[in-house]
């Protein structure tokens, strides 16, 4: 055999060729639908394969690296954009198929289409383009081919479709421009029924009715439906645009209102069908013009009615005759045949004659011709229409003809007979009985037979008298009977004894009464007597009969209980009280059954007892109960409804009814059915039922008494039912009582309250629900009074001897007059409140964004020891571990020690010193704040106790900026402004104008007395006051109306540089700056008019004068270094050093201090001095500028830097930041109205700027557990236009708190001391003033005024825009007031939540007659499994419960809008609770109790297993992780790892390692790297150290004396240097 060798196969297949791939000689690849074979082993061209094809040899000629094997093309499907094509691709497009020529990248385009590329392409084949069908908008092209309705068109002319109401129809040429379309072949195309609006093509085939029709133009069809294609067939001269290709019928039914026909729609009308002539729609009644009759007919109408419309064909049936209508008609009597009607041919015929057979005679009923009746033993036919007002009576009128005489067995005759109708007005009365011609009966043995209507009480109308009289008026014999017949009536019985009449014979002994015996007494004749017959006891059985006489005994008991009630009830005064006991058996009873007062149904035995509602009385109440009445020893059943649509609580109520409930009588006010003095009683009785209510009382059906019943035993198994419902202010009180599978056992709504004890509440859908207040009840108003208190303090800030100042909660508002008042261990502190501010922050509200988030979570809170610090650096404690991750932007605060109250933002921490660097929170600048505006320490000790706490970032308040024309006739030189009584106030050098503005926009000019150097201007005491160079002064008291008065003349001839206003006069310095002498002299006036001179201390330039109210101190300025100040009201100046030498051009007094600003042309920062007392000062800086003025208002200090665009601010004046304005100008005067507004005057400009800015509010935080607890306000800002945003810094929080800001007007801003006091080493603040703390109320605490009534312990409170949550008061705290306008204090339950604060003023609304259930020793048992059904009871225990069905314990107890549940319960887990007061879970023996129910003020000590707590006066309110120990509380006790968290920030576990600031150990303290003794001890070393590597000092010295000089580390070093 051969080898097959595999080697010598020559060639591989390699697929398409792909760039960058290896190939190897005889490789073969496909491309371009050709096949190649490799010729030289090389890798692939980056590009393409033509690219890949060619390489140049070494002589630089192409060679090819590919040999064609097969030629042939590449299939690539439809043309696409952007794809790179090559030779030999074929590709359809348009119907064409086209071959690649050269390699090309399509068009980007479908719109530029293959054409772009036309050269690159060549046809190989050509077709049509089957496009599908035709649409609107779209570019075709020649020789597409589209399917528009039935017809196929070829396009022969490229073109962009028509919109799709104009159809293909517009390109079809029909407007004499060429066809773009041509037909290659049509056919129709069904679109079934024809419709409105809606678009139709040519060939469209629709059904329109019976017809069928083509469209021949394209169109839309019209917008009613009425008549359809059919108007548009032509036929109205109008362009046809159908045709009807078959014409037939549609049948419809029957006719109908309201519908709409078309042409040839068949309708049956009556017996007969009808064909629509055109289209239309049906009006209310058949429009015979409408329609024509297609085929007629009869039809059986039986009875004949007025209200029906009778059409051609109808057959009636009327009394007993029928008739056939002639033509349509209503209420025309068939009766009437042969009678002209109006002069009308009769709508009828008579068909047949007969009779209509109705019963016996009734005189009340109407009868019709033919109608046949019966009257005693006679029958009579109606001849004629009878109405029964006109009394034709059969036997009496002709009307009536006799058909068959008679007769009627009436049996005994009686003169009397009981009234059994229970609706009758009579009902159980004795009434005689009417006999009818007829009439048969016995009287005596003999048959009589009536002959004339008469009433038995008739005078010797007794059949025997009347025959015996001769006179037979009545009666004729109609069967003899024997003359000595002595017996009457059935049961009589005959015998022998002495006769009434004399002498002895026969005689009738008449029948007894029913269960009566017969007894033989001694010595007297026969007679009846009742058996075991009890007085005011009444006996129901189901042997009874319910009559007259029944009912006494045993043996004739009465057949119902409704009738055994009945009977008592029509004479209750002589028949109750009573008892009516019932057999056993199950008696079915017509409901409802009144029991009457005092009366008490008593069954046999619980369960052979069974009341149960007759048939159509399921829905019914059962029993209605009236006082005194009783239920006892019965079942009842058969109560059936369902339960109808769920409230807001999503509770439901049933349908039926109860089988227990009140007796609503005929009204609320039917004082018979009231429950006066004993209420209804229900004891061990049963019930079973579905949707229906075991026992309920609606106190509403009564308007007096007692609206209760009470019961005992008393079981209801009602699946979807209510067991126990008391309403409207209904009561009950119940023992042993049990529900099982209730919707909702028990239920109190509308005030209803049940009092219940030893009972339970099984299965079923809720246990115990109380829902809402009676609606009747007059409620108790008030308001929340949010505003009974002062301005709150957290804490004062104090340094262990001196008061500083406070934290404020919440800062009040409404203040006019207030003062600070400190209680503590010290004395002397006095602060006052010399303004109060607008538009401040008077709280931050720490707000509830959710029941979980309040204050955020994971704030950073730590404290310690710091070591060191500077103006700008602290070092932590060596115990801190914070890193720059942790406390960047972090605020430090300064709680205690040396930098008490300083502030600032950490810039920077080095992990490894502790170094931290801080920068200012105001401008970033490095350095410190402080919160009461307080000098900085220049160093830190181990004194200072930090808190590294979330950083509060609050707006700035809006700060706006506009630049407008002064309004002055040129360009001044403005020097001065200030601002008083509404209006800005503007003076200036070389001019005699004046300016004054309202507003600071536009500005108005007053003429002074005289052309002057005018260079300040001041307010006070109701006028404006100017000085100037020289001894020029003028005042204004009408600035707008009267302009300047000149006054008499300062004292001498200098330049005044300023005046200003205190304490009731004007003060007025000056000066020459370059030679000062003894003409440099102060100058006051009370008046401003009348001026005296006062000397300075020394001759300086005297630039700038102001006042302090609070210190009652006058400070002057100069230029130079030299400060003067006066405290006896400018008459003796002390002169003082200032910080540093320059030109102080401007002086303010704001608030609490004295802050002086310095005027610098250099580079330099400008000065700044502040002082709180005017003797001495502290240095701060401004930026770069000339500040020639500065002003004070609202807590803002401001001034202008000339000759520049910027504008400075400060709260305090240590620190500064600035704002640019819209223009450059040089800016001098300036001034703020108290209102957010300043203006400033440019220099030698016209122009004047108005800025509105206020200060800026700041505050801290506490923090516990990681939550923000409370927002401490150091400044509350001032002129904020809109709440600010507040933001929250701390890297470390997960969860971020929310608040609210609450601006006010008079908002106390920090206290302003005179006197810091000494000795605090406790103090506590609080506010004592006219203004007050709008402060939201949470917690337990409720304040309210306007109450109009006393509230009381238990009582509802329900406060508006609370909707889901109703409080109750568990105490009142106090009462004010009398009347009905009181003030109360209330501890409610539950808490006020942050979210549910309600805003001062809200109604309040206090109910007492609120829906309680009290329920002790109450059993809850598997709530929420259901109905019976549902529960599967007891396969749930055996199965265990459906997943839909578990326990629900919360809807153990439902209590909504109001209504309360009281209970002590057990459940099915025989978990103990009280309420939601106190639970003990027995599984675990868990105890809990609910804090906020408790009040445990009063408790000595609580014993806990082993542990007591009490006997100490401590009160402990919480546990706490917090290590810092930041609360210093008495009532906290911390956690173990608080404890050693607190331990190691102050000694390290470290072993050595002791990360601490200072360390006592004993009498020797280790500080920094110094080890010493406080007391100066020796210290004694008795063991060998080491010290190195090198030491210096005294030990050194000693160590080379002592050994003549060792070299450290040589052979003779012992070690010790």
């Amino acid at each position: 055999m051969a080898d097959f060798r595999l080697d010598r196969i020559r060639f591989t297949w390699r697929g398409p060729w792909n760039a960058e791939t290896q190939y190897t000689k005889d490789d073969i690849v496909q491309y371009g639908g050709k096949t190649y074979v490799c010729s030289l082993t090389h890798v692939a061209s980056e590009t393409d394969f033509y690219n890949d094809f060619y390489f140049q040899d070494e002589l630089g000629q192409d060679k090819p690296r590919w040999e064609l094997q097969l030629d042939g093309y590449s299939w690539t499907g439809n043309w696409q954009t952007q794809f790179l094509y090559s030779l030999g691709d074929l590709v359809k497009y348009r119907g064409i198929v086209y071959r690649c020529i050269n390699t090309h990248t399509s068009a980007a385009t479908e719109t530029v289409g293959l054409e772009d590329n036309q050269a690159d392409w060549e046809i190989l084949a050509r077709g049509q383009n089957w496009l599908n069908n035709w649409t609107p908008f779209t570019d075709f092209k020649k020789d597409d081919v589209v399917k528009y309705n039935g017809i196929i068109y070829l396009c022969v002319e490229d073109h962009t479709s028509a919109t799709l109401s104009g159809g293909l129809e517009v390109d079809l040429g029909g407007d004499s421009s060429a066809p773009k379309w041509v037909i290659l072949s049509r056919s129709d195309s069904w679109k079934g029924d024809w419709q409105v609006s809606t678009r139709y093509r040519e060939d469209d085939i629709v059904r329109f009715g019976g017809f069928v029709y083509r469209c021949i133009i394209g169109h839309t069809s019209e917008n009613t439906i009425e008549e359809g294609p059919y108007n548009e067939l032509g036929t109205d001269s109008t362009i046809p645009k159908w045709e009807i290709v078959y014409e037939g019928i549609q049948f419809l039914g029957y006719w109908a209102p309201a519908t709409v026909y078309k042409p040839n729609d068949i309708v049956r009308f009556g017996p007969n069908l009808y064909r629509s002539l055109t289209g239309h729609n049906s009006a209310g009644k058949f429009d015979d013009l409408e329609w024509e009759l297609w085929v007629p007919g009869l039809g059986y109408e039986a009875q004949w009615n007025e209200f029906e419309v009778y059409q051609p064909g109808d057959i009636v049936v009327y009394g007993g005759y029928s008739y056939t209508a002639l033509k349509f008609n209503q209420n025309s009597l068939p009766a009437q045949v042969g009678k002209e009607q109006d002069g009308l041919q009769n709508d009828w015929e008579l068909l047949t004659t007969g009779y209509n057979m109705v019963g016996e005679y009734d005189k009340e009923a109407d009868y019709l011709v033919g109608s046949v009746v019966r009257v005693n033993g006679y029958v009579y036919v109606c001849e004629d229409d009878v109405i029964a007002q006109d009394e034709l009576y059969p036997g009496f009128a002709a009307v009536w003809r006799l058909l068959v005489t008679g007769i009627f067995y009436r049996k005994e005759w009686k003169i009397s007979t009981t009234v059994t109708d229970e609706e009758a007005d009579n009902f159980g009365e004795e009434v005689p009985i009417t006999y009818y011609p007829g009439d048969i009966v016995i009287d005596k043995g003999t048959a009589y037979i009536c002959k004339t209507e008469h009433n038995s009480d008739r005078v010797n109308s007794r059949p025997s008298i009347d025959i015996d009289k001769g006179t037979e008026n009545y009666w004729t014999i109609y069967i003899g009977g024997k003359d000595t017949n002595v017996l009457r009536y059935r049961g009589d019985i005959r015998t022998y004894g002495k006769k009434t009449e004399g002498g002895f014979g026969t005689k009738e002994l008449e029948i007894g009464k029913t269960g009566s015996v017969l007894k033989v007494m001694p010595d007297t004749e026969l007679l009846w007597d009742p058996l075991e017959e009890t007085q005011k006891v009444y006996y129901v059985s189901l042997q009874g009969n319910d009559q007259t006489g029944a009912g006494f005994s045993p043996a004739n008991p009465f057949r119902s209980v409704r009738y055994a009630c009945q009977y008592i009830s029509a004479d209750v005064e002589a028949r109750a009280p009573a008892t009516i006991f019932v057999r056993s058996g199950i008696f079915e009873e017509i409901l409802p059954i009144a029991i009457p007062r005092d009366t008490a149904i008593v069954g046999d035995e619980l369960r052979s007892t069974v009341i149960q509602p007759a048939a159509g009385y399921e829905l019914s109440n059962m029993f209605f109960m009236r006082n005194g009445s009783g239920l006892r020893n019965c079942t009842l059943q058969g109560l059936d409804g369902e339960l109808g649509t769920p409230n807001d609580n999503q509770t439901q109520r049933p349908t039926a009814g109860a089988f227990v409930s009140l007796d609503p009588g005929i009204g609320p006010d039917s004082e018979y059915a009231w429950i006066t003095n004993k209420s209804p009683y229900v004891q061990n009785v049963t019930t079973f039922g579905t949707g229906c209510t075991g026992l309920k009382i609606d106190g509403s059906l009564h308007n007096g008494g007692n609206k209760s019943i009470v019961a005992n035993d008393f079981t209801q198994i009602l699946s979807d039912g209510i067991g126990y419902w008391v309403a409207n202010d209904g009561l009950s009180e119940l023992v042993s009582v049990f529900t099982y599978y209730c919707h909702i056992g028990y239920l109190a709504e509308d005030g209803g309250k049940i009092r219940a004890t030893n009972g339970n509440n099984s299965y079923g859908l809720y246990g115990s629900v109380a829902e809402g207040f009676d609606p009747r009840e007059e409620p108790i108003d008030a308001n929340v009074n949010n505003n009974d208190n002062q301005a709150q303090i957290s804490n004062v800030i104090s340094n262990g001897n001196e008061i500083f100042g406070a934290f404020f909660t919440h800062a009040g508002q409404n203040y006019t007059s207030a003062s600070f008042v400190v209680e503590g261990s010290g004395s002397g502190a006095n602060a006052t409140f010399p303004e109060f501010r607008d538009e401040a922050v008077s709280e931050i509200r720490v707000t509830e964004e959710s029941s979980n988030r309040i204050g955020g979570f994971g704030y950073q809170f730590l404290a310690n020891n710091a070591q060191a610090g500077n103006t700008t650096q602290i070092t932590l404690s060596g115990a801190d571990v914070g890193t720059n991750e942790l406390y960047k932007g972090m605020r430090i605060y300064i709680a205690r020690g040396v930098g008490l109250g300083q502030y600032a933002i950490i810039d920077s921490i080095n992990e490894v010193t502790k170094q931290v660097e801080v920068v200012k929170e105001s401008n970033g600048e490095p350095g410190w704040e402080h919160v009461t505006g307080r000098p900085i320490a220049t160093l830190l000790n181990e004194s200072s106790y930090y808190q590294i706490e979330p950083r509060v970032i609050i707006d700035e308040p809006r700060y706006q900026e506009t630049v407008y024309n002064a309004g002055a006739s040129s360009a001044q030189a403005w020097k001065s402004a200030t601002a008083g009584d509404g209006f800005f106030v503007a003076v200036g050098n070389g001019t005699n104008e004046s300016l004054y503005s309202f507003t600071g926009d536009n500005w108005l000019t007053t003429t002074l007395p005289q052309s002057a150097d005018w260079q300040s201007v001041t307010f006070g005491d109701g006028r404006f006051v100017a000085v100037a160079k020289g001894i020029i002064a003028a005042y204004s008291e009408d600035i707008e109306n009267n302009g300047w008065t000149s006054m008499g003349g300062l004292p001498t001839n200098i330049p005044w540089n300023d005046v200003t206003f205190g304490n009731g006069r004007f003060m007025a310095v000056g000066g020459y700056d370059d030679t000062p002498s003894t003409n440099n002299i102060f100058a006051t006036s009370s008046d401003g008019i009348n001026w005296q001179s006062v000397n300075p201390p020394t001759a300086q330039e005297w630039t700038s004068v102001a006042y302090s109210p609070l210190r009652q101190t006058w400070v002057a300025v100069s230029n130079g270094n030299v400060a003067a100040y006066s405290t006896d009201d400018g008459q003796n100046w002390t002169d003082v050093v200032l910080p540093n030498s320059g030109l102080w051009t401007s002086i303010v007094w704001g608030y609490d201090r004295f802050v002086a600003v310095q005027s610098r042309t250099d580079s330099s920062p400008c000065a700044v001095a502040v002082s709180f007392d005017g003797v001495t000062w502290y240095e701060s800086t401004i930026e770069t500028g000339e500040f020639a003025e500065i002003g004070y208002a609202s807590g803002l200090f401001v001034t202008f830097a000339k000759g520049t665009d910027i504008v400075a601010f400060s709260e305090d004046g240590f620190n500064w930041r600035s704002k640019i304005v819209s223009d450059i100008g040089d800016w001098t005067g300036v001034a703020g109205n108290g209102s957010g507004t300043w203006v400033s005057l440019s220099e030698s400009e016209t122009k004047t700027v108005k800025v509105e800015h206020g200060a800026q509010a700041k505050a801290r935080v506490t923090v516990g557990t990681g939550r923000i607890g409370s927002v401490l306000l150091f400044n509350v800002g001032s002129h904020y236009k809109e709440l600010p945003t507040i933001e929250i810094f701390d890297p470390e929080s997960t969860a971020d708190a929310t608040f609210l800001p609450r601006l006010f007007n008079d908002v106390l801003p920090q206290p302003a001391f005179t006197n810091f006091g000494s000795g605090y080493t406790r103090a506590e603040g609080k506010i004592e003033g006219d203004g007050f703390a709008n402060i939201y109320q949470v917690g337990t605490t409720l304040k309210l005024t306007g109450v109009n009534r006393v509230p009381g312990p238990g009582d509802n409170i329900s406060i508006d825009e609370i909707d889901d949550v109703v409080y109750f008061v568990t105490q009142v705290n106090s009462i004010q007031g009398v009347g009905d306008d009181l003030t109360v204090e209330l501890t409610i339950s539950p808490n006020l939540g942050v979210q549910e604060a309600p805003e001062h003023g809200t109604n309040v609304t206090i109910r007492q007659q609120y829906s309680q259930v009290r329920l002790t020793g109450h059993d809850f048992l598997d709530i929420g499994t259901g109905n019976k059904q549902q529960t599967s009871y007891p396969l749930l225990y055996v199965e265990g419960y459906a997943a839909a069905q578990d326990p629900q314990p919360f809807n153990e107890v439902s209590q909504y809008n109001g209504g309360r549940v009281f209970y002590t319960s057990t459940d099915q887990d025989g978990n103990f609770r009280v309420g939601e007061l106190f639970e003990v879970e027995q599984a675990t023996g868990t105890i809990s109790i609910n804090a906020a129910y408790f009040d445990l003020s009063g408790l000595d000590e609580l014993r806990l297993g082993g542990v007591v707590l009490g006997g100490t006066g401590a009160v402990i309110r919480e546990f706490s992780t917090d290590g810092t120990f930041a609360a210093n509380s008495n009532n906290i006790v911390p956690t173990q790892k608080a404890i050693a968290t607190y331990v190691k920030g102050r000694v390290s576990s470290g072993g050595s390692d002791v990360k601490a600031n200072r360390l006592n150990a004993g009498e020797i303290s280790f500080f920094g790297n110094t080890v010493l003794t406080p007391t100066n001890k020796k210290i004694n070393m008795e063991t060998a150290i080491r010290i190195g590597p090198y030491v210096n000092g005294s030990l050194v010295a000693m160590n080379y004396f002592a050994q003549g000089g060792v070299t450290p580390g040589s052979d003779d070093d012992t070690g010790v240097y």
